[in-house]
């Protein structure tokens, strides 16, 4: 069960890493006003599920990190990674990435508006491919953080199922 439980970290810290590199690259891109505020929590939430990982990992080979400790940070994260990605799939649930229109007024996908001598400005309406690849960049993002949401109740559920085995009462739970 200790394999399962490790495969599925590895899986939940590579998952986090895509996460936190999808973020950064969209808050980099923003090229008029402030980043928005949910491309900045999207940062956090896998930097967040790296550091779940990382400790999960640790508490495989480190017994008084088992058990709470764990689950509780796989549980915040799983709660971060849910905001999150329900936060970017609200923000661009009208937005085709293939449509011009609809991802140039988006607050992620444009780049960043801002109203200059009375006209407003965004940063990439010039630039199609530019506004399309943000926005499969910000369409995966959000995927990737529900994804990895689901990952976090597998490991909790794994590193619980263990964690039960080990004490002596995995055989009435059939594992």
């Amino acid at each position: 069960m200790q394999l399962i439980t490790a495969i599925i970290r590895v899986l939940q810290f590579i998952f986090a890493v895509i996460v936190l590199g999808l973020s950064v690259s969209l808050a980099k891109g923003q090229v008029l006003g402030n980043v928005p505020p949910v491309t900045g929590y999207a940062a956090f939430t896998g930097g967040l599920g790296i550091i779940a990982a990382i400790v999960g990992v640790t508490a495989l080979f480190v017994s008084s990190l088992e058990g709470l400790i764990t689950w509780a940070l796989d549980g915040v994260a799983c709660l971060a990674f849910l905001a999150g990605g329900i936060a970017f799939a609200v923000i661009l649930r009208a937005t085709d990435c293939g449509s011009r229109f609809t991802t140039e007024d988006n607050m992620i996908t444009s780049g960043g508006c801002q109203r200059m001598r009375g006209e407003w400005y965004c940063g990439y309406v010039k630039s199609p491919d530019t506004l399309k690849s943000r926005c499969t960049s910000a369409k995966a993002d959000s995927a990737f953080m529900i994804i990895s949401c689901v990952v976090c109740v597998a490991v909790v559920a794994s590193s619980f199922f263990s964690a039960r085995k080990s004490a002596g009462g995995g055989g009435s739970w059939g594992v």
